[in-house]
């Protein structure tokens, strides 16, 4: 999913204009982290025992929706197994280019590649929602789709069959009713497998040219 709360088909909330990860061959998220593991890889174990969390200090006009004390404590709620061979999380600093990508398709708010998964940071505009409710949107959907990915990375298997893997991932573990987040009227609970097709150029292995 990379970038959750998003679909590459219509949706009626305001997210509806981005996709869960951008897969665009250019794309200013991606080459963001590019940057970031180029310049932290030799510092990650291949198979570290937990992930490693870097933290971006956000770019001006960014935030950090969730710190890395509660993206360590999300992750340590999730079974061993899920996270095993996961290198990292970033949480990334944001770039002027992608201001612009926040008001069209191109949104991201966060994509699994290389073993790591990447939080991008997001615009310290909220619009009609609150830090609570993005903050509890990253930890408990766009992260978990994301460590999704990262379990299901071995299997040969068509794109959308991926991303349909990512949100049932997703599905199960979401917080109860109680605790659910609900923005502009749609819970995550309404998410549809349909709206999740997205272009079939994937990350997760192969970065895209150029």
């Amino acid at each position: 999913m990379s970038a959750h709360f998003q679909g590459a088909g219509p949706r009626s909330n305001a997210y509806s204009e981005s996709k869960f990860t951008n897969w665009a061959i250019y794309d200013p998220f991606f080459a963001e982290a590019v940057t970031a593991l180029k310049r932290f890889d030799d510092r990650v174990p291949k198979s570290p025992s937990f992930p490693h969390i870097f933290v971006l200090g956000p770019l001006e006009g960014f935030i950090h929706p969730c710190s890395r004390d509660q993206v360590a404590h999300r992750l340590s709620q999730m079974p061993a197994a899920h996270i095993a061979g996961l290198r990292a999380v970033f949480l990334l600093a944001g770039r002027r280019k992608q201001e612009r990508s926040w008001n069209s398709k191109l949104a991201c708010y966060g994509f699994y590649w290389r073993s790591c998964v990447f939080l991008c940071a997001h615009p310290f505009h909220l619009g009609r929602h609150n830090l609570d409710s993005i903050r509890d949107f990253y930890l408990d959907d766009v992260l978990v789709h994301e460590v999704a990915h990262h379990v299901d990375r071995h299997r040969r298997v068509p794109y959308d069959k991926k991303e349909n893997f990512a949100y049932g991932f997703v599905v199960s573990v979401l917080p109860t009713p109680s605790r659910l987040a609900v923005l502009d009227g749609v819970s995550w609970r309404d998410v549809r497998p349909s709206w999740l097709v997205r272009p079939s150029r994937r990350w997760e292995s192969t970065p895209p040219p150029g």
